[in-house]
């Protein structure tokens, strides 16, 4: 009776975190809809419960509440999936700290940041709409946003410049704030999204843009 209980026991435990897993990623596909549709302050946890199919408790216990909810919407659009892997810390990044050749490394760190920003700038805008309505979480979530793009920043240029100098009277400092503005979402939003700008063309003038704090 005990050998067959534990077969049970390890046959469905793995079923059960899949269907957990099923149910999150459902819940923040659900938020993710709404948010974008109707802004943070008018989507409710009733709604996203309702879009994903599942109950209201169930919304708390697969991701949390609705300021937890935006937070982790914000971190799969910027990562590309639910890991807890920071983007600084994953292949893609690491392969353009590895890269000998500066031309190619400024390819590889154009890909990914107009990557994130296919996914994240719609996102992000709904952050900065519900950060300037007043409410706290949202505020704090951007000002979080803000430092985490300036610490990415800090390591691309780190990175960039032990493979060749910056661009002459350009100082490190400097270097960063503009490596920072330059990753911004906002600037894909605007111009892909708003403008009609292809991502191609969008990428070509993010490669200059960097190229340019370069030798």
């Amino acid at each position: 009776m005990t050998d067959v209980n534990a077969a049970k026991r390890g046959y469905s435990s793995p079923l059960r975190r899949q269907q957990a897993a099923a149910t999150r990623a459902a819940v923040l596909t659900a938020a993710r809809d709404l948010f974008l549709e109707r802004g943070y302050g008018a989507t409710t946890v009733e709604q996203i419960a309702g879009r994903a199919g599942v109950s209201k408790p169930t919304v708390f216990t697969a991701v949390g509440n609705k300021q937890t909810l935006l937070a982790v919407v914000r971190d799969v659009a910027m990562a590309g999936d639910d890991e807890p892997v920071a983007v600084g810390a994953r292949p893609a990044a690491r392969e353009i700290e590895s890269e000998p050749d500066p031309d190619r490394a400024v390819d590889l760190l154009t890909e990914l940041i107009a990557g994130i920003g296919s996914r994240y700038a719609a996102i992000a805008e709904v952050v900065r709409g519900a950060a300037e309505s007043g409410e706290e979480g949202p505020r704090e979530l951007w000002r979080a946003s803000e430092e985490q793009r300036l610490a990415g920043a800090r390591q691309w240029i780190a990175a960039l410049s032990r493979k060749t100098p910056l661009a002459g009277g350009l100082d490190h400092d400097t270097a960063v704030d503009l490596m920072w503005l330059y990753m911004a979402p906002d600037h894909y939003h605007r111009l892909v999204n708003v403008r009609g700008w292809s991502p191609e063309r969008y990428r070509t003038w993010l490669a200059d843009r960097i190229r340019g704090l370069l030798r």
